[in-house]
């Protein structure tokens, strides 16, 4: 029996093992009687999962009773599992969690292993928006596709956003390995909504694998217009008109990709409301503006391709003014690559530790630029970079970008 909100967390989070098995999940998925009568929404891709997710959530909540499962989360656990805008609560958390231990036990009794966290929660939002009784769940998964837990379910349609270079030791040295293994959501007879450039050698991969499987492809990107990356960033799809204060070039292609998948399966679904969801989506640690005078921006890109858009972002506003980045990122990941690209706009680098224990060792971070660089022993001291001379840039990590967001009183 779970008795507070730390004791569930602290179960959730000691089941670290990382062994990906569909056969697993799918025994749990019955053992807990569990029945899904709601229309599913797959979305994977390297970048712009959790923008993708949002912008469909906000869009359909004036509606419909939505389920949103994504990862990780910025500030609480509870970000995870969503339906519209409220949170799974920490009593649910704990309730759910109770009935996890024992289907833990049950499994580790019968098959000799137990279950891995993140099959731990997908399990929690699965029971949780049972009982809720919702009417779409949009579900993003958590690395890759093919093998995902997530892809245990069965879409009425899937969405990729992006395919870049990231988690390679499981999906694959090339980007053409990863995309397949991504291409793995899609089912018979199903839609596919992407944005690729068209003819290009990814978009031909799509194309070969969807009339062998008969898959339905919508290939979005043609259909979208950036007008300008404001501060409030307009865009056309369809030659409709829509703001957003989501930032980056990738963006309009997100909400874009919403906005056909909600067209496909809500045919006729209003214009009002799709223009106020995409308005009114904000994703906290992408591009996040903490400040807008004196400019300090929250970024947790974390892999190359997201620091490159990162990068992109900071060139069209910096102006004349000094970029000041804060960097740390886990170190699973390419750090020379990011720092590299980095350097392309950085002036002064200030590092300093997290409180992770995956994150990387700041002497390499060192060791990877000729730039100027700070190390910091107090995270107080950056307030001595924000000022109207300078762009303070937090970036590396959605960990670091969560560790920064949950610190009072610093902006």
């Amino acid at each position: 029996m779970i008795n507070s909100i730390d004791e569930a967390l602290n179960y959730l989070y000691s089941k670290r093992n990382n062994n990906k098995d569909l056969s697993r999940i799918k025994k749990c998925i019955k053992e807990l009687n569990i029945n899904i009568n709601y229309k599913i929404i797959l979305i994977t891709g390297t970048n712009g999962k959790g923008s993708t997710a949002l912008f469909l959530k906000n869009i359909l909540k004036n509606i419909y009773h939505v389920g949103c499962f994504t990862s990780p989360f910025v500030l609480m656990f509870n970000e995870r599992i969503m339906i519209n805008d409220r949170m799974i609560s920490n009593s649910e958390i704990m309730h759910y969690t109770s009935i996890l231990e024992g289907l833990n036990k049950w499994y580790l009794n019968n098959y000799n292993e137990e279950i891995p966290f993140f099959e731990l929660t997908l399990l929690m939002a699965l029971l949780y928006y049972q009982d809720r009784e919702i009417d779409l769940g949009i579900f993003e998964c958590g690395i890759g596709g093919l093998n995902d837990s997530c892809n245990a379910l069965e879409p009425d349609l899937s969405i990729i956003t992006s395919i870049g270079y990231d988690h390679m030791d499981k999906l694959g040295n090339t980007l053409e390995e990863i995309l397949l293994n991504k291409l793995g959501i899609t089912r018979n007879n199903k839609p596919l909504i992407y944005s690729m450039e068209p003819n290009s050698k990814l978009d031909q991969i799509i194309i070969d694998y969807g009339n062998k499987n008969n898959i339905i492809l919508n290939n979005i990107y043609q259909n979208v217009k950036s007008i300008n990356d404001d501060y409030i960033q307009k865009f056309e799809y369809k030659n409709n008109t829509y703001e957003t204060l989501m930032h980056g070039k990738y963006q309009p292609y997100n909400a874009g990709v919403a906005i056909e998948a909600i067209n496909i399966l809500y045919n006729g679904f209003p214009q009002i409301f799709i223009e106020e969801g995409i308005k009114t989506t904000i994703l906290p640690g992408r591009l996040e503006y903490l400040s807008n005078n004196p400019t300090v921006i929250l970024d947790g890109a974390h892999n190359i391709d997201a620091i490159k858009m990162t990068v992109d972002y900071i060139n069209k506003i910096k102006k004349n003014k000094r970029i000041i980045t804060l960097f740390n990122c886990l170190s699973n990941k390419s750090y020379k690559d990011m720092i590299n690209e980095l350097d392309n706009i950085t002036d002064l680098y200030l590092f300093i530790d997290f409180d992770d224990e995956r994150k990387t060792n700041i002497d390499l971070f060192v060791s990877s630029t000729n730039k100027k660089y700070e190390i910091l022993d107090n995270i107080e001291l950056i307030k001595n970079y924000i000022n109207e001379d300078n762009i303070l840039l937090i970036t590396g990590s959605l960990h670091f970008a969560s560790y920064i967001k949950n610190l009072k009183n610093l902006f």
